[in-house]
């Protein structure tokens, strides 16, 4: 009768499913320790005592991509899924816990709101400080931050360190921070060490001023850090046109401006930093569906091919067409003013050093409308090409029809290989009648 009993139990256990079966992989083996330490000036993380420097990515797609390419760790919510993920491919996660900012409705002086964030939190933190793939808990992202740039409530600091100090009581194996941008960078980041002294260290997103951030972190910031995001230049630091939209970099410009950065400011500071978190591995809209993210209709841009060189030492043996540059002929420079419904002529120069034949797909859209309280993309809808403009088949020299409504489109162009991989560029102009 027992053995019948016992049949049936683990019949009930296999038809419960993956997540049960996970759950069981996870009790059965340790989860690793983490720990910062300092020696002569020199902060190093370590991993089950043995040294470990973050090669990361922001990302929710493409792991087995960024394990490939030489990666071992993602920033992503902490969640069951992600975790699961996370290590079913071999890598760690800078796990992000449900913190709500002021933009989010939280109120930091309001005692019954704290205590409750705080407590869904840590049921969090309990419920996965023994999954494998948890390497950091990070306290919020940006919680400074509260569109259109209003001031933040004078308890945030204290409060955030109030909840590391909870965290780490439940969980002292993996070590807490919380990330911040740049904005008034410097006076905040005093705040930070006089009020946040029980976080391990700090994270930082930083884009185009990634070296003037590392050399203030490394001057008023007494731990080390990691830069928990950085790629691009941001599109509130990139040229604008006299309508006030900014001008986007090529696919080539980005992997080359985050060639240079990964080079000359993250692993010069190793000494601080504890490595990075490049961004974006996908892709998403924020003002434009291209700016950020690193796939394109889920085929590898040229940045993929870079941080693969930069954390692996070798370049894949396929490389991404190069874009250099994208024109509409007879204008020059940033402020391209169209009449309506007139025919011009588009070039993009772009070259492929495999020598794969190329594809070219083009098309025009309106501009995104960024509402004044939007933060990273969230309230912005992604826009539709508008048909009839552009003759299918064209190739890197592109004839097209103006919009016949005045204002602000842009000229987007995607180059494959039939590789798995992309290039692009986009120019922004404006219809105006004459």
């Amino acid at each position: 009768m027992r053995t019948i009993k016992m049949k049936a139990f683990i019949f009930l256990l296999v038809s419960a499913g993956f997540s049960i079966q996970l759950w069981a992989v996870d009790q059965n083996h340790e989860s690793k320790s983490y720990r910062i330490i300092e020696s002569g000036g020199q902060w190093q993380l370590l991993r089950d005592g043995k040294p470990f420097y973050i090669k990361g990515a922001v990302g929710w797609v493409h792991f087995d991509v960024l394990k490939d390419c030489g990666g071992n760790a993602v920033r992503t919510r902490a969640s069951r899924r992600n975790l699961d993920r996370a290590w079913e491919y071999g890598l760690v996660a800078m796990a992000g816990l449900p913190v709500r900012g002021e933009r989010n409705g939280m109120d930091w002086g309001d005692q019954y709101m704290v205590g409750e964030q705080k407590r869904r939190v840590l049921e969090m933190v309990d419920q996965f400080k023994d999954h494998r793939a948890v390497m950091f808990w990070a306290v919020g992202n940006e919680l400074d931050w509260i569109p259109p740039g209003r001031p933040y409530h004078p308890e945030l600091w204290n409060r955030l360190n109030d909840l590391a100090l909870e965290i780490k009581k439940i969980d002292p194996h993996h070590p807490v921070l919380t990330v911040v941008g740049t904005g008034r960078f410097e006076t905040k980041i005093r705040q930070i060490t006089e009020n946040c002294t029980d976080f391990d260290l700090l994270g930082i997103n930083t884009y185009g001023d990634i070296g003037k951030v590392a050399q203030l972190a490394s001057k008023h910031w007494p731990k080390p850090f990691v830069i928990a995001e950085w790629g691009p230049t941001g599109h509130w630091q990139a040229p604008r046109s006299s309508w006030r939209v900014p001008v986007e970099q090529t696919s080539t410009e980005k992997a080359q401006v985050i060639f240079s950065r990964y080079a000359n400011t993250i692993l010069p500071n190793r000494d601080r930093c504890l490595g990075s978190f490049v961004f974006l591995w996908a892709q998403k809209q924020e003002t434009t569906h291209t700016w950020y993210g690193m796939f394109y209709d889920g085929l590898r841009t040229e940045s993929v091919d870079v941080m693969q060189y930069l954390w692996s030492g070798s370049w894949p043996s396929n490389r991404v067409p190069a874009v250099l540059n994208l024109r509409i002929l007879g204008f020059s420079d940033k402020d391209i003013i169209l009449g309506p419904d007139e025919t011009y002529q588009a070039h993009v120069v772009c070259y492929d050093s495999d020598y794969d034949a190329l594809s070219f797909k083009w098309d025009i859209r309106p501009e995104v409308e960024i509402p004044a309280n939007s933060y990273a993309g969230g309230l912005e809808k992604p826009a539709e090409p508008i048909p009839g403009l552009i003759e299918a088949g064209q190739g890197p020299r592109m004839d097209f029809t103006s919009p016949q409504t005045e204002g602000p489109y842009r000229l987007f162009v995607q180059i494959t290989d039939g590789r798995g991989h992309a290039g692009y560029a986009n120019l922004p102009f404006y219809v105006k009648s004459r």
